[in-house]
């Protein structure tokens, strides 16, 4: 007698994990008041693909994977069910500001600046409360063994770089 085998799942039913640049969603997947704990968290996606990124917002650190399209992000959503994820908007640059232009599939068109890198995420810290005092938002990154730090995402960059940049910090444009 035969035995009944489960069926695998077929690697195309997995979404591509790929973030889509210009996309304006992602998919937030927890958030810590321990930074370590997001900083886990982050690597241990990134190692199963994803493109994961940090988020200082208030006392939290927020955990992210994107950006994407608005069907990849819920798609990707899917395959994180166990940390109850939610598919959102890519905040805007402050809440003063209106929501970025998006095309018919609701993609963003914004840019990011890099105020720095670093080799750990504690040693960014006066350049993230410099930029978080500045009232933008800051995005963390971890890529080739470094903590990028990046602001935005920003519609109009020249602003912002002009304005970080009286404040003594570096500023390169990056997309």
């Amino acid at each position: 007698p035969q035995q009944a085998r489960p069926t695998p799942i077929a690697k195309a039913e997995r979404p591509n994990l790929t973030a889509e640049a210009g996309n304006g969603w992602r998919v937030v997947v927890g958030s810590f008041s321990n930074r370590e704990n997001a900083e886990r968290l982050a690597t241990t996606l990134r190692q199963q693909g994803y493109p994961a990124g940090l988020e200082a917002s208030d006392d939290l650190t927020r955990v992210w994977v994107g950006p994407y399209s608005q069907a990849r992000a819920r798609a990707v959503a899917d395959t994180l069910g166990q940390y109850q994820p939610q598919v959102g908007r890519v905040p805007a640059t402050n809440p003063a500001s209106p929501a970025p232009p998006q095309s018919e599939t609701g993609a963003a068109t914004s840019r990011y600046l890099q105020v720095g890198a670093f080799r750990s995420a504690q040693s960014a810290q006066a350049v993230i409360e410099a930029v978080r005092q500045a009232g933008y938002p800051v995005v963390l990154l971890q890529e080739g063994g470094l903590v990028k730090v990046r602001v935005g995402p920003l519609e109009d960059t020249a602003a912002a770089a002009a304005d970080l940049r009286t404040r003594g910090l570096e500023v390169l444009e990056v997309r």
